[in-house]
């Protein structure tokens, strides 16, 4: 929607003007540039996809992660590399708490319908 648009554009371009920075912290936590906080896992998907189509053809790397699917798939998929997540809040915690997310790089902070 043109909403979602109206932030992800300036933060992808925010991002890859400034240069992406490793994802990782030497094999710890991955450290996500943006953060995409939503409330439900179906907009947290909306959003996600949005996300997708907007980097397609570049380097950011996106990932959603929300409640009620399985954890080692999002895990997976997080360790793959993550420049751009969108969660929800449940999620987000509990992968924190893991030790698997850190916001220690985080630039773009945006609470969607919050």
């Amino acid at each position: 929607s043109g909403k979602t648009a109206a932030f992800l554009l300036p933060v992808m371009t925010g991002m890859l003007q400034k240069g992406l920075t490793s994802s990782s912290i030497m094999g710890g936590p991955q450290c996500p540039q943006a953060l995409i906080i939503s409330p439900t896992r179906e907009l947290a998907c909306q959003i996600y996809n949005e996300a997708r189509k907007f980097s397609y053809e570049t380097i950011v790397k996106t990932v959603v992660v929300y409640g009620g699917v399985s954890v080692p798939h999002q895990l997976r998929k997080i360790e793959m590399g993550c420049n751009l997540l969108v969660a929800t809040p449940g999620r987000l915690k509990d992968f924190i708490e893991r030790g698997k997310i850190s916001l220690e790089k985080i630039q773009y902070l945006i609470l969607d319908e919050a």
